[in-house]
């Protein structure tokens, strides 16, 4: 069923109400990336593969006791990059990268939302700043080159096993533990319609698994959640679940990771984190985490001590056996089995709908490179309204090559998400609240 269009029930900063102020700064700021796009760079080609390395035994705040220290060299992140691309300032490195792949990974991280809201992020982050919100947007499309995050989403999780065995033996079996081991999933809604990404501390321990398989878990989850996120709802729900914490569970570098990523390159999409039985040794922790976050972000940030308190910000329905006690109640993704997804390819399939894809692309850029060089006009209603259609029909056409482009997931095999062979994209977290909808025509 297909949903009419309006400028209703809109937050502002948002597509679709902007201020003629606002619509100058998104103008600017897709100019400048046109701009960008064009530039040559230099070529570059990967060295060797890196061989395994052994680490010798620390111990100390990671939190952990004294193990044996795991390899913390990364063999897949990075591989595929010129270093320089993130160990250069900025300013030196950007100019290096050519503009057809930060043009390509532009299009990765849009994804399939409203291509205007995506550099809205940006905007909204550095409130209407348009030269720190270029910055901070080319700064992410530098690091999601060299995080390698839209071979993550085309090779899935079953794909990246493969992939990850073949440059280190038994690093794809390990991030495939890491993934089944309940150490975070998805689910939800909150109560205010969010999907909800719950990490449940007391089941890892720092030393137990190579870093870059944590990160590997993070980026794909955070780049899954974002299925779930877009209008009305364009942000995502964290619940940190710290019931039987202990400091054995504490990994203060993926927490600097976490909140790097969600200031750096994912801004805007943390509507709300929940920190849910937080013993009281965690106050010591909480002392180093709260001065490395963003005042933005600790305001989203709330404490629950029990179940009631945590059910006023996620119904029940939605809350998974680890924090509810209750085995008789389980989610959608609890009670549903489901087979290993098919891995995914770094080569995309050259289909119908992929080639369809990309003429919608350089038409969307086409028709957008003539509308920022328009005048903007006040209160133009008419213009925001043709926006948002304009945005519609890319979305329909990215949802059309999804199937090659992003590898299905363990939520697509349990009916959480469902694109069907219309092009049709529905979300079922399998609650009351929040029965099966179809979100192919929101933008």
């Amino acid at each position: 069923m297909t949903e009419i269009i309006t400028l209703e029930n809109r937050l502002p900063g948002h597509a679709g109400v902007l201020t003629e102020e606002e619509t100058a700064a998104l103008k600017a700021l897709w100019l400048r990336l046109f701009e960008l796009f064009k530039q040559k760079g230099e070529a570059w080609s990967p060295p060797p593969p890196k061989k395994p390395v052994e680490k010798a035994a620390k111990k100390g705040w990671g939190f952990g006791s004294s193990k044996p220290a795991m390899d913390h060299t990364d063999y897949f992140l990075g591989a595929t990059a010129d270093p320089r691309w993130m160990d250069l300032p900025l300013e030196k490195a950007i100019p290096l990268i050519p503009g057809d792949k930060l043009e390509t990974t532009f299009w990765h991280m849009v994804a399939t939302d409203n291509p205007d809201s995506a550099l809205l992020r940006y905007l909204r982050a550095r409130k209407w700043d348009f030269e720190a919100a270029y910055n901070m947007l080319i700064n992410t499309l530098r690091w999601r080159l060299f995080m390698r995050v839209d071979d993550i989403v085309k090779l899935g999780e079953s794909g990246l096993h493969d992939e990850l065995n073949r440059v280190k033996p038994g690093l794809g079996d390990q991030f495939i533990e890491q993934m089944r081991s309940g150490k975070a999933t998805l689910g939800g809604p909150d109560r205010d319609h969010r999907g909800i990404c719950f990490i449940n501390v007391q089941l890892h321990h720092k030393e137990d698994q190579p870093f870059e398989t944590i990160k590997l878990c993070a980026l794909y989850l955070m780049e899954t959640a974002r299925v779930f996120c877009g209008h009305p709802m364009d942000t995502a729900c964290i619940v940190f679940n710290l019931d039987n914490f202990t400091l054995a569970n504490m990994d203060l570098d993926f927490v600097k990771f976490l909140i790097k990523c969600l200031e750096a390159y994912y801004p805007e999409t943390l509507g709300l984190c929940l920190i849910h039985k937080a013993p009281w040794v965690f106050s010591t922790v909480w002392s180093i985490i709260q001065p490395l976050l963003d005042p933005v972000v600790a305001g989203k940030i709330h404490f629950t001590k029990n179940l009631d308190e945590f059910t006023k910000f996620v119904e029940v329905e939605s809350v998974p056996v680890i924090i509810s006690g209750n085995p008789d109640r389980k989610t959608k993704d609890e009670a549903t089995p489901a087979t290993d997804p098919p891995a995914g390819n770094l080569e995309v399939p050259i289909t119908p709908e992929y080639l369809a894809y990309e003429e919608e692309k350089k038409k969307y850029a086409e028709d957008t490179l003539a509308w920022a060089q328009t005048e903007t006009k006040k209160d133009d209603k008419d213009d925001a309204l043709a926006r948002l259609r304009r945005a519609l029909t890319y979305r329909l056409a990215r949802i059309q090559a999804e199937k090659v482009l992003r590898a299905k997931t363990i939520y697509h095999q349990k009916g959480l998400v469902t694109l069907t062979d219309e092009g049709r994209l529905y979300v079922d977290f399998g609650t009351p609240g929040f029965p099966k909808q179809d979100i192919t025509d929101r933008v």
